[in-house]
């Protein structure tokens, strides 16, 4: 309970309390004294909070109707499936899982438990809140989570969003790479909580005064998780190589995370680790990570880079020395986006066709090409481009049956898929593998009627054999090991893979996955023989896999063993592996074509994968190159590790003590295996005598009853003491352990924490938190300067969403008010709102209220993640009031009566959006529109009108960051009493000019009620015209942007300065027309009324004009006192002549 409380404590408090915990444990002071400090801390505490949630609730039920301020686009998250949520609880932990995982959540919680102290160590910060970690079985379920949907970094100021302790993290398939997620996300989250999180006051202030770069943050935690891993090693040497390391501080997403994990493995290196912790704590304190680093290390930032460039240089000149670069000539796959990976590359057995999957955030493609004539065809297509989201790099898998058969794995509508592709009728034969969450691997038989997978099921990897043509499944191994990259060894019925194994036992019972090494080896399994034995072949300490075999002697594999991934030999003859290619950069995927010597390879050249092809291929090459300086470096720690182990004095121990601490020594397995499923007898046959054509599965085969007698759990130890007992001075058990010194409280406190307590499973239960919290400014055309406060809150899943806001002018009588509740964990997404819009506007003599309110409900199907189709079913009332005027209080006021209509009606909407903000102000992409809404009077048909709208908006990159938008934007009110749009201006103007004058003008003042003010639309942006310069019952506008972020764009480093990261000069031309009647084409179709008032006569002129208005100007875009400002010049063309220039000063983003 203690350590709960502490490190839900400022790093002040936690101080206190650590010594006052220490003085307790001295004697210095008592245990009520200790507790008087957590108690004051605790009332101080429970004070904020309550009144911070007081004023929150309070903006959550008094917020205004903002719909500017919501996003009217978004992309969705598709739900396949429903998940049952249960926990598991420990002191630091809440492990979420669902389905038949609890074995996995458990493995999971032991292992954080186990990590927590390495990793708050090394960081130097324990985070405040008990870490809840939801655990989903596969990237495909991860995928269907609303966390984060439509969340973007990007706003436009005045928010501040909460750090909340709970993480997201899919099971990867292996045991290995599920421990490298898992410390990730952890360290992730207690960096994020450490930087922005904490205290309510350093929420609040680090929202606005902390901007650190994305090297900093994810490059520490994928250093914390992965260390010096090859993947970090091969890109760093392949940014020094392209000449881009200079710039390599200005990388964003996984490039800024590599580029920061090498800056800390290097400081690690040459300073040492615990200067990682310093540093992350100057920044939280000091704001600024380069002047933390002057602090902690002595040397500035710049020098720091310098030095990490050298570092780094010295490596890939020692590599240049001893590996070689694939030739240009060899690249086989086309020109292509960096994004694109190739999960798979596969040559046909008879040679004459290379078969290969590209994989674009998702979205992935099946494509087979002929060697002869270089002729292209795409056979399969599926899957969803996602952003902001993890994608499963191994989807989808392919692997030829024969020469005319391409097996493809993948995955649609959220499980595995098998298809069966045939080149000559060109059908597709599809088979659901809905019994596993993960496929790694697969390789089919000689007679393609058989295939082995390593896949993963119930959370564990393991191999199974499958029909081809039939749903027969048969399990090969099972025990927590990886098993992957199996494949059969020609004319024989043995599988070779790569597995992580620490013995040969296939049923192995292990204890935890903390013990589970990281490098891998190869072994043998025969079907005819293996019963729960393999046999190993090799035994290196590096990583080992994706063996292929010539024949039964001679196996060709990938291996880490020198630092790069390079192609290795094995000789079953001889025992003796020998190194076949030296290339600069790892290989990610390969084949090998045995009878016509050809080798294809997926391998990162110029900083993206391309797909390379070697013909003639030298299987006999032997090579040798030295090892890098990370293979260096590792082998060294190693050896260092395991003589420290070895020379680990034992004493202080009794004889108990040191039998127990041997026996963890000596093997953390329990090498007590199960009887194999298959208990069916039968006789030992030769290699070659599996009938592939009509093999038997086991479910095929009728079983015996269950014979497996359950071994004891009891070890009997036979301790055998050689030394010859001193029986003078023979100091017996519990002499010896009385003789030990006396433990510190430190030290009894953390022996407690050796033993977790696991308690669980609970059902999971929604519990709410804040989002965020927004407070900014609008300037709004009706109602002037009105400051506007938004808030959101969740639960722990996003599946239900709470949004309010409220919007007040500063005469504390217009203003607007918006509540609505999300519902999203199914298929289709529910939603209800409530709305309610005042404008207090001044009429000719009389001060008039409008107030709208409204009540609407609302279904939505996403049709895929980019698009969906929503129906918002809605009542609606309006009413109007005459306050009178206080203009002339000498005359008694007379007050029109009160005006009031009831309206029913509903909005349909189809909305696309695949676009991608990388920067403030900054898409990618494309997104747009169209909806249609129609309100019915309820007992006024006259009252009646319909709106319908299309609105498309497309965001092309030209270089680097810099975008060219275009938007278009038609809408039209029509029916019985149609509304108006008014034309010009921008939204969030400062000094707006507002047009009142005209005929049919809804600003103009009118006797009576203004029955169109309400339901008015202002159509911006058009710049250098006041709102309302032209209006009618249609509307079209266009606009196009050249956006330029310069400094982003000129800079090779990183830009502390908020102001100057996100400056952007623009040049812009809008163009619009608005109209009622017919659509204006030229002059003779276009009028536009203007009313001439005079004594004693009121004239109104009709002028024929050019319809169109247009403007054409530069701007300035930045972040200026915590929010996004726009600065515009704007040369207005009206009736074909240019006007004088118009300065726009505006809040906000651009469209």
């Amino acid at each position: 309970m203690l350590n709960r409380y502490i490190r839900s404590s400022t790093n002040t408090q936690y101080l206190k309390i650590k010594a006052a915990s220490y003085r307790l444990a001295t004697g210095m002071i008592t245990r009520q004294e200790v507790f008087q400090v957590i108690l004051k801390r605790s009332i101080r505490m429970k004070c904020a909070y309550t009144l911070f949630g007081v004023l929150l609730f309070s903006a959550l039920h008094f917020q205004a109707s903002a719909q500017q301020a919501r996003e009217n686009f978004g992309k969705n998250r598709i739900q396949y499936k429903q998940f049952d949520w249960q926990y598991l609880t420990s002191e630091n932990f809440d492990v979420y899982y669902y389905d038949n995982r609890r074995k996995v959540a458990t493995e999971a919680i032991q292992y954080l438990e186990g990590e927590f102290d390495r990793i708050t160590d090394l960081i130097g910060y324990p985070p405040y809140l008990k870490t809840k970690v939801f655990l989903y079985n596969s990237i495909t379920d991860l995928q269907q989570s609303n966390v984060g949907l439509n969340h973007t970094e990007f706003n436009v100021g005045g928010e501040t969003e909460f750090v909340k302790p709970y993480v997201e993290i899919a099971h990867p398939g292996t045991v290995d790479q599920f421990k490298e997620q898992l410390i990730y996300k952890m360290t992730e989250l207690m960096v994020n909580e450490m930087m922005f999180g904490g205290s309510l006051k350093d929420m609040f202030q680090n929202a606005v005064l902390l901007n650190l770069p994305e090297w900093f943050i994810k490059g520490a935690s994928g250093y914390v998780s992965k260390g010096w891993n090859t993947e970090m090693d091969d890109y760093i040497r392949q940014l020094v190589r392209t000449k881009k390391i200079n710039k390599a501080l200005k990388l964003t997403g996984k490039e800024a995370e590599l580029v920061g994990q090498s800056i800390w493995n290097y400081i690690a290196e040459k300073y040492g680790k615990s200067s990682i912790s310093n540093i992350l704590n100057y920044a939280r304190v000091i704001r600024n990570e380069q002047k933390s680093v002057l602090i902690t290390l002595g040397i500035s930032f710049k020098q720091l880079i310098s030095d990490w460039e050298k570092y780094y240089s010295e490596m890939e000149e020692k590599v240049n020395q001893s590996y070689i670069a694939p030739l240009d000539s060899a690249k086989v796959s086309n020109r292509h986006r960096k994004e694109i990976i190739f999960t798979t590359v596969k040559l046909s057995p008879d040679g004459k066709n290379i078969a290969y999957a590209e994989n674009d955030r998702g979205r992935f493609v099946v494509k087979i090409k002929s060697l002869s004539n270089g002729k292209e065809i795409t056979i399969l297509t599926s899957g969803n481009k996602v952003f902001g989201q993890d994608v499963n790099p191994n989807v989808p898998l392919i692997s030829w049956a024969d020469n005319n058969t391409l097996g493809v794995i993948g995955v649609k509508y959220g499980e595995h898929v098998f298809w069966l592709y045939d080149l000559t009728t060109k059908s597709k034969l599809p088979r659901e593998l809905d019994r596993f969450s993960n496929i790694r691997s697969f390789d089919f038989s000689g007679n393609g009627r058989l295939a082995i997978l390593s896949a993963d099921f119930e959370g564990q990897n393991d191999l199974f054999l499958i029909s081809s043509r039939r749903d027969r499944t048969r399990r090969l191994t099972n025990d927590l090991y990886d098993d992957f990259d199996p494949s059969f060894i020609p004319n024989s019925n043995t599988i070779v893979f790569s597995s992580n194994r620490t013995n040969d036992t296939t049923n192995t019972i292990v204890k935890g996955i903390k013990t589970i090494p990281a490098n891998y080896n190869l072994y043998l399994y025969d079907l005819d023989t293996t019963t729960n034995v393999v046999k190993r072949l090799t035994n290196t300490s590096s990583k080992d896999y994706y063996p292929l075999a010539l024949d039964v002697n001679n196996i060709y594999y990938l291996s880490d063993q020198r630092g790069i991934v390079n192609i290795f030999k094995y000789d079953q003859s001889t025992k003796i592996y020998s190194q076949v290619t030296n290339y600069n950069s790892s290989i990610k995927e390969y084949d090998i074509d045995f009878t016509n010597r050809t080798m294809a390879m997926v391998m990162d050249k110029g900083m993206k994968e391309d797909i390379f092809l070697t013909r003639p291929f030298n299987l006999n090459r032997q090579v040798f190159t030295p090892a890098t300086r990370r293979k260096e470096v590792q082998q060294a720690k190693a050896i260092v590790e395991r003589r420290q182990q070895e020379a680990a004095p034992q004493k202080g121990l009794s004889i108990k003590e040191l039998i127990n601490s041997r026996l963890r020594d000596k093997d953390s397995v329990d090498q007590q295996t199960q009887m194999p499923i298959d208990t069916v007898e039968r006789k030992r046959m030769p290699a070659d005598s599996v009938d592939t054509d009509n093999y038997i599965f086991e479910d095929e085969i009728p079983q015996p009853k269950d014979t497996i007698v359950a071994k004891s759990e009891k070890v009997e130890i036979d301790v055998n003491i050689d030394d010859t007992i001193n029986t003078e001075d023979y100091v017996f058990e519990d002499e010896a352990t009385r003789s030990q010194p006396s433990e510190t409280f430190l030290n009894r406190y953390m022996k407690a924490r050796e033993v977790t307590r696991i308690r669980g499973p609970f059902p999971y239960e929604p519990k709410f938190t804040y989002e965020n919290l927004i407070t900014n400014f609008v300037i709004d055309p009706l109602r002037g300067f009105s400051v506007r406060m938004e808030t959101q809150m969740n639960d722990m899943l996003e599946n239900y969403r709470f949004f309010g806001g409220i919007q007040t002018a500063f005469d504390w009588k217009s203003g607007d008010v918006y509540g609505e509740i999300q519902y999203l964990p199914h298929r289709v997404d529910y939603s209800a709102r409530i709305d309610r819009k005042v404008i207090f506007w001044d009429a000719n003599v009389n001060q008039q209220k409008y107030t709208w309110q409204k009540v609407e409900v609302g279904a939505s199907l996403p049709l895929t993640v980019r698009t969906r189709i929503t129906l918002k079913p809605f009542l609606g009332y309006t009413r109007i009031v005459d306050r009178g005027s206080d203009r002339s209080p000498s005359v008694p006021p007379v007050f029109l009566p009160p005006a009031e209509q009831f309206y029913a009606g509903s909005k349909m909407e189809l909305v696309y959006d695949n676009s991608l903000t990388t920067g403030m102000n900054i898409i990618e992409g494309t997104r747009g529109k169209i909806n249609f809404t129609h309100y019915e009077g309820m007992g006024n048909k006259q009252a009646s009108f319909s709106h319908a709208a299309i609105d498309i908006r497309h965001y092309q990159p030209l270089y680097k960051e810099i975008v060219v938008a275009v938007r278009g934007f038609t809408g039209t009110f029509f029916g019985n009493a149609p509304k108006s749009y008014v034309l010009g201006g921008m939204d969030n103007w400062f000094g707006n000019r507002l047009n009142e004058n005209g005929a049919g003008n809804p600003l103009a003042g009118i006797e009576g009620y203004n029955h169109n003010l309400i339901f008015t639309e202002f159509a911006t942006s058009l710049r250098g015209f006041n709102y309302a310069t032209q209006y009618g019952q249609s509307v079209a506008l266009a606009n196009a942007e050249l956006r330029i972020p310069l400094i982003r764009a000129l800079s090779s480093g990183p830009i502390t300065s908020n102001f100057f990261r996100n400056m952007q000069l623009t040049g812009f031309y809008d163009i619009g027309t608005s109209w009622t009647g017919k659509p204006p084409i030229n002059t003779n179709t276009s009028t536009q009324n203007r009313v001439v008032r005079g004594d004693p006569f009121t004239a109104e002129i009709k002028d024929f004009i050019n319809p169109w208005l247009y403007s054409y100007g530069v701007g300035f875009r930045s972040m200026m006192l915590g929010y996004y400002m726009k600065f515009d010049v704007a040369w207005p063309v009206e009736n074909y002549k240019v006007q004088d220039p118009r300065i726009f000063v505006t809040l906000g983003f651009d469209f």
